[in-house]
């Protein structure tokens, strides 16, 4: 179990930082097209292609098990606190089992869409050029899995305030 939680931060560290550099690279490609479309009056090819079907997706998904982690999605932490300490486990443990159905079939379809997409071998048009893109579609089963993992850990473990779980 030990393991798993250390091979989760590692996943959730990587996820976060991966995701941090795609939009420092978002960032720096956007303002150099601004840049170059008003000084020289050339915009960059490509950069809404660019940025909509490869950085967007990489600065998402890969960070979807640390937001999942630090609680930023959305709870009811605030309604269940008031609530008698029997309804409150239940409705722990309730979330948890439907946490853990809904991102278990994200995962699982987001991955058949994926295999879709290299068996067709995605590919959208970036500067006269066509530029496959199914690899960046196995992005989406990945974040969906990190969820899953953090969804499964949390069955076995009380959440840690001094680590930055929040909620659960």
């Amino acid at each position: 179990m030990n393991l798993l939680e250390n091979l989760n931060s590692v996943f959730r560290n990587v996820g976060k930082y991966f995701s941090g550099i795609s939009i420092f690279l978002m960032m720096f490609i956007i303002v150099a097209d601004v840049f170059m479309r008003n000084v020289f009056g050339r915009p960059i090819s490509g950069t809404y292609e660019i940025v909509q079907f490869f950085l967007m997706p990489m600065a998402i998904f890969p960070a979807l098990g640390y937001v999942y982690w630090v609680g930023v999605l959305p709870r009811l932490s605030e309604i269940i606190a008031k609530s008698p300490k029997g309804f409150q486990k239940f409705n722990d443990i309730l979330i948890l089992i439907i946490d853990l159905i809904v991102f278990a079939l994200l995962t699982y379809y987001g991955f058949l869409f994926a295999m879709s997409g290299f068996e067709s071998q995605m590919a959208v048009p970036l500067g006269g050029a066509l530029v496959s893109v199914w690899p960046i579609y196995f992005l989406v089963p990945i974040g969906f899995l990190f969820v899953l993992l953090e969804v499964v850990l949390r069955f076995f473990r009380k959440p840690r305030i001094e680590e930055g779980e929040v909620g659960i």
